[in-house]
């Protein structure tokens, strides 16, 4: 029996996935990616004051409590795709917020490095459990020729969440200390309302479409033998392009956060600005890339659903080779010439990772779907540390502008594999159409 598609919009769904269900997933889509980063943006607060670490340890600190957290994510983010293949996305999701929560209420009242790389731990099986499921649902929910628009759409509203979460909650100590909060207390209690946050998110996902994807056979596979299917699904080129790919695309936006807010802090204090000042205007500057990110993504998904997916990674790493290899020959990162450079970069961003996103949707076998997200999902977490390892020598070594350099070759060798192969398929269709003649 043929199932109702139902519409919002110009967007058709896939069968069987109801307005409240993409609704409920949209809105995971605002509260996630803040999910993910908040945490981080206050750890300076919570380093300095519940440990009481001085400058010249925050750093080494910092790194290695994102190294752990990498490589938690790396080991098990696959685990959960092949998990989210057997027992539906709606229970991984929940799961993943519920985690979160117990991350974030118990962040706050760490009182050691021990602890804090415990929770942190802890925190980044959350991250697994959400990222993974916030890719694969987008491939579950919207018809072959809506897909675009709606991975569009949740960048957008990625963009969104993630910079009201940056520039709301981090006020939260100060709001709490000018209502008499200790500064210690101050920030338990910022940490709470994110935990309170994730929670109410977590409750909201019991909204998504509960079971398996429809049309996925009624057999039950292993988790182990669900490993096995999503790396043995990378024998489509097209999927491999798809794990290629996700190594620079997801890596990008890492490359964006670290050196280019470092670059403009350097820049900044070497024209006599403040630490406060310097800062500020980072967070000025590296504004105009996340706003074009934002802005960008809801057309390129548009662009999206008009164009074969492997033409569309090689245009999304085009226009990302262009911007990251445009800042990378900027001379002067606050000059009014930068602007230019910083918005083709923030499309690029958006562009690269959204045509990632979009041909894994369309070539994942259904049933293996969420496997082959979390493999896509290793291989950026695998881009992350690699690059942002090698980013921050060649920051050091050689000049601010060499990481974007390093990405922006990264892209063109992406962009270079996919469109040899686009050829290939294009000639090969060619050949077969001229034999039918």
């Amino acid at each position: 029996m043929t199932q109702i598609q139902h519409k919002i919009g110009p967007i058709t769904l896939a069968p069987g996935v109801l307005p409240r269900h993409v609704f409920v997933y949209l809105f995971a889509a605002f509260v996630s990616i803040g999910m993910f980063t908040y945490l981080i943006a206050l750890t300076p607060y919570v380093l300095r004051v519940n440990l009481g670490l001085s400058e010249n340890e925050m750093g080494r600190v910092t790194g290695d409590l994102q190294f752990w957290q990498e490589v938690i994510l790396l080991g098990i983010i696959g685990w959960w795709g092949a998990l989210s293949d057997r027992i539906g996305r709606r229970k991984v999701y929940i799961m993943g917020f519920m985690i979160l929560a117990v991350a974030y209420a118990a962040y706050g009242f760490a009182n050691s490095i021990l602890t804090l790389t415990l929770v942190r731990l802890i925190f980044a099986a959350g991250v697994a459990a959400t990222s993974m499921s916030l890719a694969a649902v987008i491939a579950d929910y919207a018809d072959e020729d809506s897909r675009g628009k709606l991975t569009g759409i949740a960048f957008f509203l990625n963009g969104l969440g993630s910079v009201m979460f940056f520039v709301g909650l981090t006020q939260l100590p100060e709001l709490f200390t000018a209502q008499g909060a200790s500064e210690i207390w101050a920030g338990r209690f910022a940490y709470l309302v994110a935990a309170a946050i994730a929670l109410t998110a977590g409750l909201v996902m019991f909204g998504l479409k509960s079971g398996r994807p429809t049309g996925v056979p009624d057999e039950k596979p292993s988790v182990r033998k669900l490993l096995g299917q999503g790396m043995q699904a990378g024998r489509n080129v097209r999927i491999l392009l798809s794990y290629m790919s996700a190594f620079t695309a997801r890596a990008d936006m890492s490359i964006l956060t670290l050196f280019l807010t470092l670059w403009i802090v350097t820049a900044a204090e070497a024209t006599g600005a403040t630490m406060a000042e310097a800062t500020a205007r980072a967070g000025m500057i590296g504004g105009i890339a996340q706003l074009a990110a934002v802005i960008w993504a809801p057309l390129f998904g548009i662009i999206g659903d008009k164009l074969d997916k492997l033409t569309l990674l090689v245009l999304g790493f085009l226009i990302s080779t262009i911007g990251y290899g445009w800042i990378a020959i900027t001379g002067d990162i606050l000059s009014l010439y930068a602007i230019p450079a910083l918005f083709c970069m923030g499309m690029g961003l958006s562009s690269a990772q959204l045509a990632s996103t979009v041909l894994l949707a369309q070539e994942a076998p259904k049933h293996i779907r969420g496997s082959v997200f979390g493999f896509q999902a290793w291989f950026g977490a695998v881009g992350i540390l690699a690059l942002s390892a090698v980013g921050g020598r060649l920051f050091d070594a050689i000049s601010p502008q060499a990481p974007f350099m390093a990405v922006a070759l990264c892209n063109f060798v992406v962009l270079a594999c996919a469109a040899a192969y686009r050829f290939v398929e294009l000639r090969r269709a060619q050949t077969l159409a001229v034999a039918a003649d």
